[in-house]
């Protein structure tokens, strides 16, 4: 498959980019978009009134996407690294129908291959400030996912996520890495020069800095380039925790540490509230074979 045209490019981005447009419908309007049989062109130059009506967009919205396709003529989407629906490496495939919904524009170096290689995945996440034996556990759950044939999912930050990118790596794997910030911009736990062994992968423009916002959003990215995601400490705040709140209602699923500790008071709540509960000495049983469409009721539905 070839790239996509410049036009369409600039189409994706322009909706990317469009404030206010969460990623559930900025999925379900670039699926209207490629199944209209109209030239990219005549879309780009539509009124608000038009796109609202053909779209069922907020009069707010509809002026956003008008603002946002009036400018794409200059948007640069030339970048090597920014992939975008249509082109060869934005997964495609078995991540087109993403739950939750991948953001439109991605950015991505490293082993870019890592995205659509057919091998299922397993995000995992937990605190940053795991204790050491967490740590040592997600190490080895890390290695038995290579073992098993899955790739690994990360947030690339510091904690359980190195941990999760170290176990795979020390059995030979390799591992996708989701920023919460632009990929130029350095950090003290990955630099953008760390490519031999991790695919990166952001939803940020290149120099945007790390925010708490921008966590939330790229946990969301975990998930939906996860089979199923692995928690091993969730407090009952943070990302860890809305991740797997996220994972709960739109029935991704969710594999939680069985215990009760000070790091961990929102682990046991995820497992009240529908989260698979796995034992430290049953990791394995996170890689079985389960019906697909095996989603119980949750008690955040």
């Amino acid at each position: 498959m070839d790239d996509a045209q410049p036009s369409q490019r600039q189409l994706w981005y322009a909706v990317h980019s469009t404030s206010g447009l969460g990623p559930v419908a900025a999925q379900r309007l670039a699926a209207g978009l490629r199944d209209m049989d109209l030239a990219v062109e005549d879309l780009l130059h539509r009124t608000p009134e038009e796109l609202g009506d053909g779209f069922g967009l907020s009069d707010s919205l509809a002026h956003a996407l008008a603002y946002e396709f009036e400018h794409a003529w200059n948007l640069r989407v030339d970048d090597p690294d920014l992939f975008l629906p249509g082109d060869v490496a934005y997964p495609n495939g078995r991540f087109l129908d993403a739950v939750p919904p991948l953001p439109i524009a991605l950015w991505v170096i490293g082993l870019c291959s890592l995205l659509d290689n057919g091998r299922p995945s397993l995000g995992v996440a937990g605190s940053r400030d795991a204790v050491d034996d967490l740590l040592g556990l997600t190490h080895r759950l890390a290695g038995i996912a290579v073992v098993q044939g899955w790739d690994v999912v990360s947030g690339l930050s510091a904690g359980v996520d190195s941990a999760a990118h170290q176990g795979a790596v020390d059995l030979g794997g390799s591992t996708i890495g989701v920023l919460a910030n632009g990929i130029s911009v350095r950090s003290r736990h990955w630099q953008p020069e760390n490519l031999d062994d991790v695919c990166v992968v952001s939803q940020f423009a290149r120099s945007e800095p790390w925010s708490g916002p921008r966590a939330m959003q790229r946990n969301a990215t975990i998930a939906a380039l996860s089979d199923r995601v692995f928690i091993t400490a969730a407090g009952d705040r943070g990302g860890s925790w809305e991740m797997g709140q996220l994972c709960l209602k739109k029935r991704k699923p969710l594999y939680v540490l069985d215990i009760d500790a000070d790091t961990a008071a929102g682990n046991q709540l995820l497992i009240r509230g529908g989260a698979t509960a796995v034992s430290a000495n049953e990791l394995e049983v996170v890689f079985r074979e389960t019906a697909v469409d095996d989603h119980p009721q949750t008690l955040f539905d």
